[in-house]
């Protein structure tokens, strides 16, 4: 196996993107703003309406020719925003799945003039009918009883009772809270096992991964951990530094001999 290597650079990914060569990413995965006015020390999630949509026409134009012919985009949206966003990314790619992520929020308050909202949405797009996808490493196991309900003759013996299920297009995956050993401080940080199963499914061993709003450094850490190089892209210098140390404590704990070294942009 060779070394994965992390790039993580503080910049805007309209100044980065430019030294990333065309045709030579596996995986995007992007967490743009949302629009809907968090902060993150600047004003990238302050623009509504149809500056949004040309802001994530813009980005998305950007960080496409950067795909190699089997690549993959997963992109985060809100409801809010996604039927235009993923209107505008099937006119440039092929629209694989819808992908609905159910942050479990307890059942406490919420809007009284509308259903709460508890939901975000995960487009999955791809450059060709041959993009990478392998479905063997983010299967979920059966449980026990499941596999014991299994034991007529039929079913002895198929390879998707051993190896578990297809994962669907719900995920349920609870949203980094504030007292989650896994927490950093960003104010809308994506849980790793989201991410990691992009990663573990979108972008081949050893291949690269893009993230052009690389904020908590949640993609750089899923790509390392399971032999993917990464390049990464975060205008608040706050949290990049906050992205590299997570990085840094990532491969001393977690990743054990592919741990390969932050590049500096000079290197690419």
């Amino acid at each position: 196996m060779s070394e994965a290597r992390a790039t993580l650079l503080n910049g805007d990914l309209f100044d980065c993107i430019v030294r990333v060569p065309d045709a030579s990413v596996d995986l995007i995965v992007a967490d743009p703003p949302y629009g809907l006015g968090k902060d993150y020390g600047n004003d990238s999630d302050c623009l509504s309406g149809e500056a949004y949509l040309a802001f994530s026409r813009r980005w998305i134009d950007a960080v496409i020719p950067k795909l190699k012919p089997s690549g993959s985009l997963y992109v985060f949206l809100t409801w809010q925003h996604s039927p235009e966003v993923f209107s505008y990314l099937k006119t440039r790619l092929t629209m694989v799945n819808e992908i609905v992520w159910d942050r479990k929020v307890p059942s406490m308050g919420g809007s009284t003039r509308k259903f709460s909202s508890v939901h975000d949405t995960i487009g999955l797009f791809a450059c060709s009918k041959d993009y990478f996808f392998d479905i063997d490493s983010v299967r979920i196991p059966y449980d026990a009883e499941t596999k014991r309900a299994r034991t007529r003759s039929i079913f002895v013996g198929k390879k998707w009772l051993e190896v578990g299920y297809n994962p669907k297009d719900v995920w349920s995956v609870t949203r980094i809270h504030r007292q989650d050993p896994e927490r950093e401080d960003h104010p809308t940080q994506k849980p790793l096992e989201i991410v990691e199963r992009m990663v573990l499914a979108s972008c081949p061993s050893e291949g690269l991964v893009l993230d052009p709003f690389m904020g908590s450094g949640t993609a750089a850490v899923a790509a390392l951990k399971h032999g993917r190089s990464f390049i990464g892209f975060e205008i608040n210098p706050e949290y990049c530094a906050l992205a590299k140390r997570r990085v840094a404590r990532s491969c001393q704990s977690d990743i054990g001999t592919v741990t390969g070294p932050i590049r500096s942009a000079a290197a690419l």
